[in-house]
């Protein structure tokens, strides 16, 4: 069973771009942080949209029982990146779906397969589910002001052969 949880970032930019539910194509089952969930409803309001992921049954609510290692975390990373790291480990999760580099060096200590936005974007462009990544990474830059270099588009679109 391929299971994620994913952070904020990534879930803001494909929900924006309605792609989140083609994460279908990759995951049986994400976990979405309770701190994430705050979070997005906070920045992005959109309470709606989580439930229609959530009525999918591959989106999944999830709250740490370890509130102590997420605030130890906390030190480094935002609240949600730190739970949804926890998660992933009380949850057996293989894949962490985030963007902040420092929350990516830790999952990858962890032991996880590391999963961003450009290269879910990448990925659903070659399987012919989505629009062009440049396209859809000028359409972020513009809404939602994502920062991110051309190098590393240019990256994920080479690395978008690579199975997820």
């Amino acid at each position: 069973m391929r299971i994620a949880v994913i952070d904020s970032s990534p879930l803001i930019h494909l929900v924006h771009l309605e792609l989140a539910q083609q994460l279908i194509l990759f995951f049986d089952l994400i976990y979405v942080p309770s701190a994430v969930q705050r979070e997005v409803n906070r920045k992005q309001r959109f309470r709606y949209r989580l439930k229609k992921l959530y009525g999918t049954g591959v989106f999944k609510r999830c709250t740490s029982a370890a509130k102590d290692r997420v605030e130890l975390l906390m030190a480094e990373l935002h609240e949600g990146e730190a739970e949804a790291l926890v998660q992933a480990q009380e949850r057996n999760a293989t894949y962490f779906i985030g963007d902040e580099r420092r929350a990516r060096e830790i999952g990858e200590a962890q032991g996880l397969m590391l999963v961003g936005t450009l290269r879910i974007l990448a990925r659903l462009n070659i399987q012919g589910q989505a629009e062009e990544t440049t396209k859809l990474v000028r359409k972020l830059r513009k809404d939602l002001k994502f920062r991110v270099t051309d190098e590393l588009v240019e990256q994920a679109i080479a690395m978008a052969g690579e199975v997820i």
